[in-house]
């Protein structure tokens, strides 16, 4: 689409929009190039920080729920309320669009607002359509007992969406099979802006002294992989390069299985790029094997891949064979070097492994660059949603 005719689209939803991580870079990115003029972006959840928005897009922050209660022990009580309610939000987001006329909104499926998006969209009479990166009817903290409602509902707006668009091939294969509707995939893509490297020779590594690099946060799933990563340095010799927002007290649990970590702190992505081209070796790529995350393990993404494929470096994916990274390395003739295997051994291994092959460094290197090429340059996620924005504007 030209941007004459891109319809004038209003963005509901939980995740905010900015160059962060996950989802809210997902979303940044996807958007980056729209005209400023014909989007507004009304965020639902947690607001992003200003400096790191879309320039000249109009921001507004209606809130549902607070944080004090959905950080209680009556989380699950309250996310039933605030399922149950969040259509209600519509009201406040249509008085905040003074003058906006909408041609189309777009929603993304965590937390509460893409209800309050569905019924938006109902409202002015215009297509919905909803981006999905991770699975949320199945992470939410939502009451047990209400949990198959929640996915009644989730599926209801999932079908009658114009669009539905997935973070990967496994998610729009799993909801077709969960929801009876088909959907699209957008996997992440890289910034307009990103700066992109051919493989980096791999060197010879004296001592089997590899440098692993890791940029992404520290939530409990990672940490998870991260403890059985850092408890494996000592015997291979191997040390860790950590980029992302990582408290002292995370800090001081991974200290205390190998001093040979250094954290880096959290840096704008072109900067993590460049540096852990700069440091490391091989870049790691963790997938909880936690029984209780399998499905959103098996449909969700890793969109640090979008700007580790950048690096040059070659990749070694950890996790379970059912999870997406795995399988996705594996659609592309083992493009990674693969640990299935929970635990510090099968780890320990191919750490030893990689850092013993300078050969197969280099080749998994150059596999991971032109994949990445493939799937996540920038114009691909864009490309993705002006598609389906066409197909609904139509």
């Amino acid at each position: 689409m030209v941007d004459a005719v891109m319809p004038r689209l209003l963005y509901v939803a939980d995740v905010p929009v900015e160059s962060s991580q996950h989802g809210s870079a997902l979303m940044f990115r996807a958007l980056e190039t729209y005209p400023a003029d014909r989007l507004r972006i009304i965020e639902t959840g947690w607001p992003s920080q200003p400096e790191r928005r879309l320039a000249g897009v109009a921001y507004a922050s209606l809130p549902i729920g607070r944080r004090r209660w959905l950080d209680s022990r009556l989380h699950g009580i309250y996310s039933a309320w605030l399922t149950w309610t969040a259509g209600d939000r519509a009201s406040h987001v249509l008085a905040s669009l003074a003058g906006f006329e909408v041609d189309a909104v777009a929603t993304v499926g965590h937390g509460f607002g893409w209800i309050t998006a569905a019924e938006v969209a109902t409202r002015l009479r215009v297509p919905l359509h909803v981006i999905v990166h991770d699975d949320w009817p199945r992470l939410s903290a939502i009451s047990g007992a209400l949990r198959p409602w929640l996915e009644r509902r989730f599926g209801r707006i999932y079908r009658n969406a114009a669009s539905r668009l997935c973070v990967s091939p496994f998610m729009a294969e799993e909801y077709a099979r969960r929801y009876g509707a088909a959907g699209s995939v957008m996997y992440p893509s890289r910034s307009k802006d990103c700066p992109v490297f051919e493989p980096k020779a791999a060197r010879s590594i004296a001592g089997g002294e590899i440098v692993i690099g890791y940029g992404g946060n520290s939530g409990p799933e990672m940490m998870a992989c991260l403890r059985t990563l850092a408890a494996s340095l000592p015997e291979t010799g191997a040390r860790l390069a950590i980029f992302g927002p990582f408290a002292d007290e995370a800090q001081r649990e991974l200290l205390a299985l190998s001093p040979a970590i250094a954290f880096h702190g959290f840096v704008p992505f072109r900067q993590m790029i460049r540096e852990l081209r700069d440091i490391a070796d091989v870049l790691f790529v963790p997938m909880t094997f936690a029984a209780a995350d399998r499905d959103n393990q098996t449909v969700s993404f890793p969109s640090k891949l979008a700007d580790y494929t950048a690096t040059g470096l070659p990749l070694l994916i950890y996790g379970p064979d059912y999870s997406s990274a795995v399988r996705w390395a594996r659609s592309f003739d083992d493009a990674a070097e693969i640990v299935d295997r929970e635990g510090i051994d099968a780890l320990r291994s191919a750490i030893a492994r990689l850092a013993a092959d300078r050969d197969r460094r280099a080749a998994l290197a150059a596999r991971a660059a032109a994949i990445g090429r493939q799937c996540f340059d920038a114009s691909g996620a864009r490309a993705s949603l002006s598609a389906a924005l066409a197909a609904g504007h139509a």
